[in-house]
Order: structure tokens, then sequence, then C-alpha cells
């Protein structure tokens, strides 16, 4: 069995990872320096990506507490959808890969999953894209044809020469001019509906949504009654993170006791909860599509 076979099985069948991909580390290079993958493995040739598929049952928490007016809700989306135990099953997951990738002899550096900073020096969406796993949505993250954006992601840098997975061309089932409901459910604007960000893979070259980080944050920290936060704050037109780490350190008391790794970070999850790509009739099965 080829190297590139074993690495696959042993992700599904002994993992329980739902997809893996390879990519080779020249479609990473143009990463920022400092987060290319050879700068945190030298000699590093390949990259191992793999997702799983959340829970569809967590998922859709985030309508229950949004239309049906359950705030509590959000704590099983944040539990088992968000910040704690998808990043902790993928970290295991990583450590695991890079430990049998050393064992046949290549020297290979697991990745974090999840952000802030505990989070990943090597943009893990990125590596899926490069990896053929899903492709940008215009929401900025990474979505699959069968499960859309509703996946978390982990990779593992290895020195390994493993031939690559071809990769989606782009906007092959993400349609932003036809669809934009991302644009419109997002509680603080944080995406914008005509500008966009560009970045090269290989020789292709992939354009996505510009996302407001800021704005983002708002939202996904509770700083905002938009996204069941306990009040609003006063935010700039251009909020900086600055403003939001003040914002948070004024955050009314009874949110804190919220916490999921020391931020209040399961608010919102609305792009990726109402985004229509993935089960078939996931919105109307689950949600009565307020979309405001």
């Amino acid at each position: 069995m080829k190297l590139k076979d074993e690495i696959k099985k042993y992700a599904i069948e002994k993992l329980d990872m739902d997809y893996c991909g390879i990519a080779n580390v020249e479609r990473l290079s143009g990463a920022p320096q400092g987060n290319r993958p050879t700068d945190l493995l030298p000699g590093a040739k390949s990259v191992v990506v793999m997702a799983v598929k959340l829970s569809l049952g967590a998922v859709q928490t985030i309508f229950r507490a949004y239309e049906d007016g359950l705030r509590h809700a959000q704590c099983i989306y944040g539990t088992y959808a968000y910040s704690l135990f998808p990043n902790y099953y993928l970290k295991f997951a990583a450590y695991e890969m890079a430990r049998f990738l050393e064992k046949k002899g290549y020297m290979s550096t697991p990745v974090p999953s999840g952000p802030g900073s505990a989070g990943a020096p090597l943009s893990n969406r990125h590596a899926a894209v490069a990896a053929g796993i899903g492709e940008f949505g215009w929401l900025s993250i990474v979505m699959t044809k069968d499960y859309g954006p509703k996946i978390r992601i982990v990779s593992v840098i290895t020195r390994a020469d493993i031939e690559p997975d071809p990769m989606y061309p782009g906007q092959t089932f993400c349609n932003p001019e036809k669809c934009g409901i991302c644009v419109k459910i997002c509680p603080t604007q944080a995406i914008s509906p005509t500008r966009s960000k560009t970045v090269k893979m290989g020789d292709r070259e992939l354009t996505y949504g510009w996302v407001d980080f800021p704005r983002c944050m708002i939202g996904t920290q509770g700083l905002t009654t938009k996204t069941l936060g306990f009040k609003d704050f006063d935010f700039p037109e251009n909020p900086t993170v600055q403003d939001v780490q003040k914002a948070l350190q004024e955050m009314d008391p009874r949110q804190k006791g919220e916490v999921i790794g020391g931020v209040p970070a399961y608010h919102c999850g609305k792009c990726l909860a109402y985004c229509p790509v993935g089960p078939k009739d996931w919105l109307n099965t689950v949600s009565n599509l307020k979309l405001t």
C-alpha cells in the first residue's frame, strides 16, 4: 500500500476523521513569512490535512438560541461545535498522525486546531483548500460540497514527500451573487458584500469575501445584544482588536461565567449555521429562515 493510502486509511478508520487530503508545501508558500510549512519544519515536503463533520444537532442549537429565544442553548454549540470538544479531538488526531508518520521515518509537526493565542501558526483553512478537502466560501471559511462549512480542520506538516490531492477550482458550490445569506445574516456586518481577498496557491488565484476580524470578534464574543450578549458596547465605526479587548474587560459579570478557554467565544456562529451548502434541505429542516 502506498504511503498516501496508508495515511488516509489511518485518518479515516483509526482516528475517526471524515476527510483527509494532502497538499505539497509549494501550494502554501505564499503564506506570511514565519507561517509557511517550511518555516515551522525545515525540509518539509507535504501537509496532511484532516477534518471532522460537526454534529448537526449541536449546530442547530444556534437556531434555537436566535429563533426560539433559548439563549442558554448556545453553550451546546460552543462546547460541541466550536471551541471545546472539536478542537481537542482534532489536536489529539494531529498528534497521533505525527507519531504515525515519525514511526515510518518522517519527521512531522502537528499543528494545533482552533483560533486565538492557542491557535495555529499555520492556517488550517488554507491548508484544507490546498489539500483539496474543500474550497473557500464567501464567508472566508472552508466548505465541502456535502457538508458546507460545518467542519473543523487540523494539519500535520511532514518531511514525507507525498503526491498531493487535486484542488477544487474555486467557487464551485458557493455562489455569493445568487446567495449572499452569510452577508445578510451577520449581526455585526463583518462580511463584506463586495470587498474580497485573493490568495495564490500554486498556479491558482482563489478569491473569497473580506471579513472584518474585530467586527467578527464583537459578535462571537458576545459584546452586542445582537448575538445575545447582555449589553451593547459603543464601538467606533472601524473597531480595532484593542477596542474589543477593552470591551471584554468591561463585560457584564454574568457573561464571565460563560467562558470557554478564557473568553466567551461561543456566541453567534450564524454564518456557518445558515449557509445552505451542505446536507440536503438543511435550512428548511431545522430553521424558520429568519434571515435578519
